[in-house]
């Protein structure tokens, strides 16, 4: 896929040497001084420069070194997901995510990928969205899936889900039997949290401060799965993805309170370093959450990320 003076230019760049090109290329040094020549004429820029006796990169060199760096991880990417055809006997997957998505969303998609390839084994990390990206920066997982945004340019951050965070109250509470509540009506509650570095956490506190919101209370528990039952007990109100609690919603346990100013959308994330060469099971895995993301949505009343 990459042309033959690409790959000149990505040989020279790596051995800064004309003839150590030629050799690792298998063709002749004029050849090599050819294409670079050819390139440099269609950029109109100086791709190498000669000091003393020693080759170096120019500033323009530098610049489409990087960019052939990627188009390299591209090509290799693109090869290996056509080889998914192939089918998959065996590797290792290593998967982080917040813990919205690696307890309510991920163990279906991980469930289904294993029936698929049992010969591939999957590790599962469940953490929050400051753990699972400070893993994926560390080349500690394949894949990390939290809610966005997300600004770090070192990493790829593809769409999964689309989500949405609600206010979730006993059946008992107050809230759950008025058609709309307004944000001054909040400053009474006690509000049941998550821990620092969590996602849903973030965007809590963020849209509280915009509003100018300080609760009369606040509790916070370990997980998820705490403030389901501490809520459910009326012991105060939080904020969950609509997925994390659509079962106790739809049983009756809980109740999503008409609080339009906290009514919050998000996108959940795919996300994988730039640098990091995604194998075949990763892609594989890729393809899997896509065909998955639609059912899912489906199942809530939302849509998939696009």
């Amino acid at each position: 896929m990459l042309s033959q003076r690409i790959r000149v230019f990505q040989a020279v760049a790596a051995h800064l040497s004309y003839s150590r090109a030629a050799e690792e290329l298998a063709i002749s040094q004029p050849g090599v001084t050819f294409h670079i020549k050819a390139l440099e004429r269609e950029y109109g820029l100086p791709l190498f420069e000669r000091v003393g006796r020693r080759l170096y990169l120019t500033d323009a060199g530098t610049r489409l070194a990087a960019y052939v760096h990627r188009m390299t991880l591209w090509e290799e990417e693109a090869r290996v997901e056509l080889q998914e055809l192939k089918g998959l006997d065996s590797g290792t997957l290593v998967i982080g995510a917040s813990a919205t998505i690696g307890i309510y969303l991920l163990p279906e998609v991980v469930g289904e990928f294993r029936k698929r390839h049992p010969g591939i084994k999957v590790s599962l990390r469940v953490g929050n969205k400051r753990h699972t990206v400070e893993r994926l920066l560390a080349n500690e997982l394949d894949f990390g899936l939290v809610a966005g945004p997300v600004e770090d340019a070192t990493l790829v951050a593809e769409p999964y889900l689309d989500d949405e965070l609600i206010v979730i109250v006993a059946p008992t509470h107050r809230f759950a039997r008025e058609k709309v509540v307004y944000p001054g009506e909040l400053r009474r509650e006690t509000f049941l949290v998550r821990e620092a570095g969590s996602g849903t956490q973030e965007r809590m506190e963020e849209r509280m401060s915009a509003l100018g919101i300080e609760p009369a209370d606040t509790m916070q528990l370990g997980s998820t799965e705490a403030i389901k039952q501490a809520v459910a007990a009326d012991l105060g109100i939080s904020i969950a993805s609509r997925y994390s609690v659509q079962a106790e919603l739809q049983g009756g346990r809980l109740c999503a309170a008409a609080v339009p100013a906290l009514q919050m959308q998000r996108q959940l994330l795919l996300l994988h370093h730039k640098d990091k060469r995604l194998s075949k099971t990763a892609v594989a895995f890729r393809l899997l959450l896509q065909e998955m993301s639609i059912r899912q949505a489906q199942g809530v009343g939302l849509r998939a990320g696009t």
